[in-house]
């Protein structure tokens, strides 16, 4: 499976903060892959080959499930709750974007390295 370019990535990472963030501007915000992908203005095949991505649905997904289905409360603590579990959320998207942007750099890294150690025997 051919991996998707830069481009796309950031495309589907800001997609997914929309998403998230319930500032989606193409869907109706619900968190599925069909509308990560007209989110990010792809199509749905190229969403699927970004599995990074794609996990970090799935677990904002299972994290704002469970809110759905407890019995309703007064708005007021509904919102609030919704709030901090949006913060939550949102605060796991940054750490594992952040992670993943790690992960990428030490990868460039290695990469140089290795392009250095060949040029240079």
């Amino acid at each position: 499976m051919k991996p998707v370019t830069t481009s796309t990535e950031q495309a589907l990472r800001g997609a997914l903060t929309r998403i998230v963030s319930g500032n989606a501007t193409r869907t109706d915000g619900r968190l599925t892959v069909a509308n990560l992908a007209r989110e990010a203005g792809v199509s749905r095949a190229t969403a699927n080959r970004a599995p990074a991505i794609l996990a970090e649905l799935q677990e904002v997904a299972k994290a704002v499930r469970p809110s759905r289905l407890k019995k309703p409360r007064s708005p007021q603590i509904n919102a609030e709750r919704d709030q901090r579990e949006l913060e939550n959320v949102i605060v796991q998207h940054v750490q594992v974007r952040a992670l993943l942007q790690r992960a990428d750099e030490n990868r460039r890294s290695r990469l140089a390295r290795l392009r250095l150690v060949g040029h240079s025997g």
